[in-house]
């Protein structure tokens, strides 16, 4: 480890970026549309990667595929576009480096990419080599342009590792490219890596093997070798994941001992009779395990803050159900808020089914209701009687006041917003006040998801909530075989198939990726697949249609002709993801399975095989596809088991589109990865319990509870909402 440097300077953490020498208004600029502001951001404005010299690999030197990411140097001498089927086009570049010639390919952004990777640019590309064909290819590596007298050092094997930072047009205005910002980084961490603030005392830190944090940012943005590069990033993901894991730890401590809940005495007689005599099965070993923690928070005096997770099919809608007869019973409200009205309405349905015959009212509410019927809906809410209520969105507009909520249940919830959930959370009495209301009482708090979440991911994201999963199926599901075809040779096959079946009585869903077609994807669209399947293949059965754009009434109406056989076959977008209950079905063929997600394939799925049947799944893919589509189709083959297909897709996509779509609100990471650093994350965790155990105010660590307090408390807000 180097010795602490002693001769740089020291300034002001929250110094302007501008005032810096060497940067000036205009890159101070740049600096902004990249979230640097002040002297603080720019020191941890980190490398994104490295050039290391040992990876640096003469072409000639190729024999195959790779298995790790390489970096070779060379002179693009040849380009050509081509396109391909429905559009879509491909763009190829031979890279020559006096030893031999390597194939680039992109296949998406082509456009753009052309204009700067032209004959006679010259650059260092990384990423994996493939072998298509015969034909030795790197697809879409990322390049950097690199000096003469860079080239020259990697190709030698001088020089210490070349730092890679994150540029951009903003950056390229101002003649900061690749080595401009590269250079100005080196002088600023020379010049001002001393104002950084250590905040672990000397014994603690050694007692993690942590460097200093100044000699941890030398490390990071000027390594030697990787042992001291992944030391300085140790350091400073340490750092992050301490504080992320102090404020769940806060909030925790918080809920439990400053906000008050709601104690419910007891499970009455409706809650017993409707597990006992109405529910036509039994519960599972799983279930009743997961509603005696569910009643054990709900008997405490501060409010519960759950996160159920459960495959698909594992029953947390019963799960529900019973949680919200116990709220009501005990004379409260009960919420459910579903991302969808066909979600809603099913919930709905399924209440009123068992419900109804308890007395206990069950009321929806959606943005469909007309302007009178909603009005109505929201003056009887006001009202506080116990009772259900289900909705979409619309059950956290400003007009709905719910005065007496005992309990909130959110499926699906890492499809809403932070802020939307935060909302519903929230007592009706504490519109217009702040979080400081130690005294406002608060409903208990359900969020219920059949994504299983990965543990890493649970212990990053959900670490304010005590976490139940659901991980054995009731009885009497079919078993789902899954098989992935290739569409150019065997879909009208699989077609013919489906149809076959469907004459013997059995259902089946067909997913489409789109409503209609996209000028820059691609892929087929549910209604022109509607409209050729009708007319061919399945010429002479009732084919029905359902999809975003739709109607509310008119999705209503497509899902029960489906489900009470009328119209045997549908064809769909990926609104019948979650929730939708048709136990007659049986098949289930997707298109373009390629472009979906692991947890979406997998939810699709869940779809079909409920009624104890046996049940098919006939993936359509649409070559060429990449090594993570092949990847996740082979998974999908391979298990029907939930978590571990969670896992496997937090690996193949990292966190960042973990649910397909960033989720609206969440708090990213900006140095750990979830896959990578999961112990650390463990050591985190622990680390942070541990400090609040010694100094529950963290009065015994000045400097780390300086640096908590200006760095982490202003999240509370979406701590709040779980």
């Amino acid at each position: 480890m180097p010795e602490q440097p002693k001769s740089k300077k020291a300034a002001p953490l929250e110094l302007p970026v501008a005032y810096l020498r060497g940067i000036g208004p205009r890159k101070a600029s740049a600096f902004r549309s990249a979230g640097v502001h002040t002297l603080r951001d720019l020191l941890y404005y980190v490398p994104r990667r490295y050039l290391d010299r040992s990876l640096s690999t003469q072409i000639g030197s190729l024999r195959g595929e790779t298995k790790d990411e390489i970096t070779v140097i060379g002179r693009i001498t040849e380009t050509q576009m081509t396109r391909g089927r429905g559009g879509s086009t491909r763009y190829e570049a031979a890279l020559e480096d006096g030893s031999g010639t390597l194939t680039l390919i992109w296949f998406r952004q082509t456009n753009q990419i052309r204009k700067w990777i032209k004959e006679g640019y010259t650059a260092a590309f990384s990423g994996k080599v493939t072998n298509y064909g015969g034909t030795l290819q790197m697809a879409h590596p990322e390049s950097m342009t690199l000096s003469r007298g860079e080239m020259e050092d990697l190709r030698d094997g001088k020089g210490r590792w070349v730092a890679l930072y994150p540029g951009g047009k903003e950056f390229d205005k101002v003649s900061l490219d690749v080595r401009g910002l590269r250079t100005l980084m080196d002088r600023i961490v020379g010049e001002y890596v001393n104002s950084v603030p250590e905040i672990w005392p000397e014994e603690l830190r050694k007692q993690y093997g942590l460097p200093t944090i100044s000699q941890a940012l030398e490390m990071v943005h000027r390594p030697r070798n990787k042992q001291e590069c992944d030391l300085g990033w140790k350091r400073i993901k340490f750092d992050e994941l301490v504080i992320f894991q102090l404020l769940w730890a806060w909030t925790r401590r918080r809920n439990r001992e400053k906000v008050k809940g709601i104690a419910y005495p007891e499970v009455g007689g409706l809650t017993r009779k409707l597990i006992e005599d109405i529910l036509p099965f039994k519960l599972t070993d799983a279930q009743r395990r997961v509603m005696r923690e569910i009643w054990n928070d709900m008997k405490q005096p501060f409010p519960m803050t759950r996160l159920l997770q459960g495959d698909v099919g594992s029953g947390k809608t019963v799960i529900a159900l019973i949680g919200m007869c116990i709220a009501v019973e005990n004379g409260h409200q009960a919420a459910l808020m579903a991302p969808t009205g066909i979600l809603a309405e099913q919930h709905y349905i399924t209440s009123r089914k068992y419900l109804d015959k308890l007395g206990i009212p069950v009321d929806l509410l959606t943005g469909s209701l007309t302007e009178k019927a909603r009005r109505e809906k929201h003056e009887q809410l006001a009202q506080g009687q116990p009772g259900i209520i289900i909705g979409t969105h619309a059950l956290i507009q400003d007009k709905v006041r719910l005065p007496n909520l005992g309990l909130t249940i959110i499926d699906e919830q890492h499809r809403f917003g932070v802020a939307q959930r935060l909302k519903l959370m929230e007592p009706e009495q504490s519109k217009g006040r702040g979080l400081d209301g130690s005294d406002l009482a608060r409903p208990d708090v359900l969020v219920m998801t059949a994504t299983p979440i990965p543990r890493s991911l649970a212990l990053t994201l959900y670490g304010d909530l005590d976490v139940s999963r659901l991980d054995e199926m009731p009885p009497g599901r079919g078993k789902v075989k899954t098989e992935a075809r290739n569409a150019d040779f065997e879909r009208m096959k699989v077609y013919e198939r489906v149809s076959k079946r469907i004459h013997k009585g059995d259902r089946a869903f067909i997913i489409f990726p789109l409503v209609e077609q996209s000028e820059k994807l691609d892929l087929a669209a549910a209604v022109t697949g509607h409209e050729e399947l009708s007319k061919g293949v399945f010429k002479g059965i009732e084919v029905g249609l359902l999809h975003g754009r739709m109607k509310v009434g008119e999705k209503t109406e497509a899902m029960r002709r489906f489900a009470s056989g009328e119209t045997p076959v549908l064809v769909s977008t990926t609104v019948v993801e979650v929730g939708v209950d048709v136990p007659e079905a049986t098949i289930m063929v997707i298109e373009h399975a390629e472009r979906f997600g692991l947890s979406q394939l997998h939810q699709l799925r869940g779809r079909i095989g409920r009624g104890g049947r046996d049940g098919y799944c006939e993936l359509l893919y649409y070559p060429p596809h990449g090594r993570k589509a092949e990847a996740r189709l082979a998974i999908m083959k391979a298990t029907n088991d939930g978590f571990l297909i969670a896992e496997e897709d937090l690996r193949i996509r990292g966190m960042g589109d973990f649910f397909g779509t960033k989720q609206s609100g969440l708090p990213p990471l900006r140095f750990a990865d979830i896959v990578e650093d999961h112990d650390l994350i463990r050591i985190a965790r622990k680390a942070a319990e541990d400090l609040l155990n010694s100094s529950p105010d963290l009065a015994k660590y000045p400097e780390l509870n300086a640096e908590f307090r200006r760095s982490a408390l202003g999240r509370v807000g979406w701590l709040e909402a779980g």
